[in-house]
């Protein structure tokens, strides 16, 4: 465990503002590769596998309508992240397009991909992590002074 994890814990445990760190730091923070961060753009992609099944190009347009076209990702960082995130096992690729047909392809060759359950807990995991940050920072506003 890293210097500034074992700092988060140790104020968890106290009590103290490591509450919000200690979800993060036990989950994501760790030397072990098992239980990496929750990257923002792996983040959005499992929101989008959540729903359902999706080829490629179906994650890149409903990420990018996720976030407003904030987040664009390009096929290179698309493939790259469904890579890493197949390699944690938290989604799998399908051999065929599910029975369903999920996202309509436009034709050619789709790979199709699946959110896994160990995905769905990795994503849940950060939603409450954010929901952590978002109560503090709400809290925080609260009790602050307006400049003058």
């Amino acid at each position: 465990m890293t210097a500034h994890a074992a700092r988060g814990v140790r104020r968890a445990a106290a009590g103290g503002p490591g509450r919000i760190a200690q979800n993060y730091t036990v989950l994501y923070n760790r030397a072990d590769p098992a239980s990496p961060r929750v990257r923002r753009h792996w983040f959005f992609i499992l929101l989008s596998l959540a729903e359902r099944e999706r080829h490629g190009s179906g994650i890149m347009r409903d990420v990018l309508e996720l976030t407003d076209g904030e987040l664009r990702l390009w096929p290179v960082t698309l493939y790259g992240s469904l890579e890493e995130l197949r390699e944690h096992g938290w989604i799998r690729e399908l051999a065929d397009a599910p029975a369903d047909g999920g996202d309509a392809p436009e034709g050619g060759r789709k790979r199709w991909f699946r959110i896994t359950p160990i995905g769905r807990r990795a994503l849940a995991a950060e939603v409450e992590r954010m929901q952590d940050v978002v109560r503090v920072a709400r809290r925080r506003l609260a009790h602050s002074p307006e400049p003058s």
